[in-house]
């Protein structure tokens, strides 16, 4: 059986762009629409600025990255 010869750049962008939207079908948790990480480096400079004491920044710390593990 010879070779399929090579998509255009066109068909594959295309076939790509399909299985992207089939995967994504497929996925039980939706992504994020924040970043952890910015919510806490956000934490850390208001701890560094002082408008949150060592216990705050913790529990909010480990509150952000809680929900973060949380698969559901």
């Amino acid at each position: 059986m010879p070779y399929a010869l090579p998509r255009s750049r066109e068909l594959q962008n295309a076939y790509n762009k399909q299985l992207r939207q089939a995967y994504a079908s497929t996925r039980r948790v939706e992504p994020p629409d924040h970043d952890p990480l910015d919510e806490v480096r956000e934490l850390a400079e208001l701890h560094r600025s002082g408008v949150l004491t060592d216990k705050e920044f913790s529990a909010a710390k480990a509150n952000v990255l809680a929900l973060d593990d949380d698969p559901t």
